[in-house]
């Protein structure tokens, strides 16, 4: 099941990309976290400071999920 979510407060973006049992996050620097299955399976991407990071087309889907929310 995959799932936009924005947090307009914290300008975060997470893109969920399936259901799993979590095992950490990664941080990369690019403010960008991912979430991960023990066996490396990724379940979600969190993009901080998303207004920031996304721009042009990239930017029309925080404002997607805006109007969906």
């Amino acid at each position: 099941m995959k799932r936009i979510t924005y947090d307009s407060e914290e300008d975060i973006l997470n893109i969920e990309i399936q259901k799993g049992h979590y095992w950490k996050s990664i941080e990369l620097p690019n403010g960008f976290v991912i979430d991960i299955t023990r066996d490396g399976s990724l379940l979600s991407i969190e993009i901080l400071g998303a207004s920031k990071v996304l721009s042009g087309d990239a930017h029309k889907i925080i404002d997607a999920v805006k109007a969906n929310a």
